[in-house]
């Protein structure tokens, strides 16, 4: 537990999700330091700006531990994407401060009645 500093993104998986890359993304825009952590497969060539990944190569076998961790050899098990820009960081803040207000005048809306039913 980081008791100073803000908390650390991770995504853990062994699939090219961008999912988990969009939100490791989302997360380093805003200032939290982001990992993506892949144990197996193929890497993504690019990384975006603010996220780190730890890859972790993996052999199989047939055994019943189904994969297991190989010498990191030939490659850097750390890469780094680019650094967030300034810009990029105050546009993620606007597009969040859009959306809470969005949020609240959707709240604040009187609600619609549902529907009518009537019962014989």
């Amino acid at each position: 537990m980081r008791k100073d500093g803000s908390p650390i993104a991770a995504e853990i998986d062994r699939a090219d999700e961008s999912t988990a890359v969009d939100k490791l993304r989302d997360e380093a825009l805003r200032g939290r330091p982001a990992l993506w952590i892949r144990w197996h497969g193929a890497l993504r060539a690019e990384l975006p700006a603010g996220v780190a990944r730890l890859h972790l190569p993996t052999r199989s076998s047939k055994s019943p531990l189904r994969y297991s961790l190989a010498p990191v050899t030939g490659t850097e098990a750390i890469t780094l994407g680019p650094a967030v820009t300034p810009e990029a960081r105050a546009d993620a803040q606007r597009q969040d401060q859009q959306r809470i207000a969005n949020e609240k005048r959707a709240a604040a809306r009187p609600q619609e009645p549902g529907p009518t039913r009537c019962y014989w």
